[in-house]
């Protein structure tokens, strides 16, 4: 069979990368193409176009990448009706993928989407499109299948969350403690900005200055910074060398889970790495910063029909309350960020709430296998509409 999967940031390149694994499992005479990073091409992909490296959160910064997307559209089109792949994966990045979609359905090859867009969060205009183009949805989040079941005409399956999979430490807390001479006394700061070189720029300034002043008062205090694959060291080194007074160790990202689980509190961008943390139980304050203009059209579209406050941080929206302490935008300041710093270092009680809070995420998310059963639906619908 041929399969055409596309993804466009660190994180659907990663969960892409596992389902061309399970792919081949099933299917070990598969041909797949597409577009998305290094992990898809080490499992065996075609790249086509590799978008990982410059991927952009925001309305505002992704209009400015317009005309370099309406170029690989144009490719990957034409790709698609000379090769007539059995079906198109749609692996978040719903902006682009949703325009290759349509595409797709327009020559009538099935379109499988993995992470769709937050409609439950926009609206349903976002839906309404989804559901013209789209075959079947593998849904990652109970309330987010319920939500296509309720409103439209679709296949949706609930598969789970693919990190439930991936979330394992290598090294016991106290193991890894112990190899980075760790006194029992030391807290363990985490810090983690993102995988986008926008997110670095916008939050990392913040985080360090708001650790430099906490590192000013305390010395029990040690801050490692995961620097993901995506991220060019130097922009990394250059904003650690305007606190020179401030000791950060950096890590590569291949220690997340490793640091997640040792660590006694997160600063996170938020993402797909606060799921992460909260399944590991890390206590965190989650941090997320765009463009003004991205900011307005973010209020202005979010969905009316949910009076709930904005909440942006996959744990709250899972539990449907704010369980962790999201600083936004404007409300993303040093001096916000040390004072919940400092509540959870002067007040125990508030982490091992958080840790209770957080328990349960894990089963709400699904049971193991999610993308050998994510796999099996996309090779359901290449059979059922052979090209």
């Amino acid at each position: 069979m041929k399969y055409f999967i596309s993804a466009g940031e660190h994180s659907g390149d990663l969960h892409a990368a596992s389902l061309i694994q399970e792919i081949r499992k099933q299917d070990p005479k598969a041909q797949i193409w597409g577009m998305g990073g290094p992990l898809m091409a080490a499992a065996g992909a075609e790249i086509m176009f590799d978008p990982t490296a410059e991927s952009t959160i925001g309305f505002w910064e992704a209009a400015k990448k317009v005309w370099v997307f309406r170029r690989r559209l144009s490719e990957f089109t034409y790709f698609l009706r000379e090769n007539r792949p059995d079906v198109v994966v749609w692996v978040d990045f719903g902006g682009f993928n949703r325009l290759l979609a349509e595409q797709a359905a327009a020559l009538s090859i099935p379109v499988v989407c993995l992470f769709p867009p937050a409609a439950w969060a926009y609206g349903k205009g976002r839906a309404d499109r989804l559901a013209r183009c789209v075959t079947h949805v593998a849904s990652v989040l109970p309330f987010e299948a319920e939500y296509y079941r309720r409103y439209y005409n679709l296949k949706v399956t609930y598969v789970g969350h693919p990190l439930v999979d991936r979330v394992r430490p290598q090294l016991a807390p106290e193991e890894w403690r112990q190899r980075h001479g760790l006194a029992p006394t030391e807290k363990v700061i985490l810090l983690m900005p993102g995988s986008r070189k926008q997110e670095v720029r916008n939050l990392l300034p913040v985080m360090l200055a708001a650790a430099a002043e906490l590192a000013a008062s305390r010395e029990d205090l040690r801050f490692f910074l995961p620097v993901a694959p995506t991220i060019d060291q130097a922009l990394v080194q250059s904003l650690l060398e305007q606190h020179p007074g401030l000791a950060v160790e950096t890590e590569p990202s291949a220690e997340n889970y490793n640091l997640m689980a040792a660590a006694d509190l997160g600063i996170l961008a938020s993402g797909t790495a606060t799921l992460e943390a909260a399944l590991l139980g890390l206590p965190m304050i989650v941090t997320y910063r765009v463009s003004s203009v991205s900011a307005l059209l973010y209020r202005f579209l979010q969905n009316k029909e949910n009076n709930q406050p904005v909440m942006v941080s996959l744990p709250n929206l899972i539990k449907g309350r704010k369980i962790v302490p999201e600083l936004l935008q404007d409300g993303l300041t040093v001096d916000d960020l040390v004072m919940q710093v400092r509540l959870f270092l002067e007040l125990p009680e508030r982490s091992r709430q958080m840790r209770k809070e957080l328990q349960g995420i894990g089963e709400i998310l699904g049971p193991p296998g999610v993308m050998e059963r994510v796999a099996t639906i996309v090779r359901g619908e290449a059979t059922q509409h052979p090209g």
